[in-house]
């Protein structure tokens, strides 16, 4: 009996030291919040009325923006016409998309980011516009994000660097860290590699959305130690696009590209111009000459005449004197004036 009620006594002791200990952990956590708290209470600036009333009129205005572009939008493609809408979005590339505005933005745009799987600030999607929705969201996006069309080579080193899969099933992504990634997720579009998702992406390929759908969104936001990043308010962070991040290195990339791909267009429109006028002189040239030789008169040409020669002359003379004779109009039944008396050029010439 004595043994058990020491039992007893040391295990409801060691309870109480447990239970002690427990209490004295939350304590401190909770003292650890409250000063927290206090801090923040401290350091926390006072928002006044006027700005809480701007932010609502400037979340009443983007919304009213987002809306008038739809409309805009709805009624080009309704001008365009189902054939050059075809043409369209035929000759549109793939689009990267960059978030650049954060939480001070209207539900509807939000909305809209969310469709696209950019739920952050700086997060980026490559996108195919391959219908007229595709296109009105991303005109609609436009004042709200940056938009250009990278390269090949934009592509490869965006790939190689800020690549991810995402998978639906644990809704988590995965770090593009070699080809066997590839060709488990992407291998049954015979996409076994980097250079061939580049490609598929690039040529523009007929399972291009099933793809990009598993390509999770990138994340351009700057890194920690960038310190143009890192001393600045929220408020900034999410309305005024940092100069110094890579965002806006991306942006300005895509604007030279732009730039760069619209200076080539104009020179090879200007080349094909150049030659069409070219081959117009050179018709023009070529009908104006056969038109010349139609209206000039033909000359007549004779031919050169037969040399003869003197045996042959005489023959052919003689000839004629017998059938001019009386003796052969007599056999021939005729009057000797009936016979016909012309001579053979021949003849003629002999004589002369």
């Amino acid at each position: 009996s004595d043994v058990y009620k020491r039992q007893i006594n040391a295990e409801y002791g060691d309870r109480v030291i447990r239970r002690d200990k427990v209490q004295d952990q939350r304590d401190k956590h909770r003292a650890k919040i409250d000063a927290k708290r206090k801090r923040k209470l401290s350091t926390k600036k006072f928002i006044p009325a006027q700005t809480i009333l701007k932010q609502a009129q400037r979340k009443k205005h983007q919304s009213k923006q987002f809306a008038k572009i739809g409309e805009k939008a709805n009624n080009r493609i309704k001008l365009l016409g189902p054939e050059r809408l075809a043409k369209q979005l035929a000759s549109s590339g793939v689009a990267l998309v960059v978030r650049a505005k954060g939480k001070l933005i209207p539900r509807e745009v939000e909305y809209a980011f969310g469709k696209l799987g950019m739920t952050k600030l700086y997060s980026a999607r490559l996108i195919h516009i391959t219908n007229p929705t595709t296109l009105r969201l991303v005109k609609q996006l436009r004042p709200f994000s940056m938009i250009g069309y990278p390269d090949a080579t934009q592509i490869d080193k965006l790939i190689r660097t800020k690549g991810c899969l995402w998978s639906e099933e644990t809704q988590s992504k995965k770090f593009i860290s070699g080809n066997r990634l590839l060709e488990d997720a992407l291998g049954q579009y015979n996409v076994i590699c980097i250079e061939d998702l580049v490609d598929a992406i690039t040529n523009k390929i007929e399972s291009l959305e099933e793809i990009l759908k598993q390509i999770a969104p990138f994340d351009f936001h700057p890194p920690h130690a960038l310190f143009m990043e890192r001393h600045r308010t929220a408020h900034q962070k999410l309305e005024i696009l940092n100069p110094e991040s890579f965002a806006a290195y991306i942006n300005q990339q895509l604007g030279d590209n732009m730039r760069k791909t619209g200076k080539q267009n104009e020179q090879k429109r200007q080349e094909a111009v150049a030659a069409s006028r070219k081959l117009a002189a050179a018709q023009a040239k070529i009908s104006s000459s056969v038109e010349k030789k139609i209206a000039e008169p033909t000359a007549t040409v004779e031919a050169p005449a037969k040399k003869v020669s003197a045996a042959a002359a005489k023959k052919a003379v003689a000839a004629d004197e017998a059938a001019a004779s009386p003796a052969s109009a007599r056999k021939s039944g005729r009057p000797a004036s009936a016979t016909p008396t012309k001579a053979s050029p021949t003849t003629k010439k002999a004589r002369k």
